[in-house]
């Protein structure tokens, strides 16, 4: 048998602790418990997402851009517009 160890701070070995007590168990059980239960989340969708958010991001900033230098929302800043809508649907 293996031993893990690991660094926390006071807070989260209270929290630790507590919630262990609370299921009647030890933190070393709650622990195993967790770790056969868990599963990792798929971080490449959370990647693809926030690039999109950014690139949205981006689009607007040069719509707003565009509107205050000319002072006036044209057919270009409403298609621009439509596009981020569109984006976003897609997105999301």
């Amino acid at each position: 048998m293996k031993t893990i160890g690991a660094k926390v701070d006071d807070a989260l070995y209270e929290t630790a602790q507590r919630v262990a007590n609370e299921n009647g168990l030890t933190v070393s059980k709650m622990l195993k418990q967790a770790f056969t239960t868990a599963t990792i989340k798929d971080l490449s969708y959370e990647r693809r997402l926030l690039h999109e958010l950014h690139r949205i991001g981006n689009n607007i900033n040069q719509v707003a851009k565009y509107a205050n230098t000319n002072k006036a929302l044209d057919r270009q800043v409403l298609a621009m517009l439509l596009r981020i809508e569109s984006d976003l649907k897609t997105t999301l």
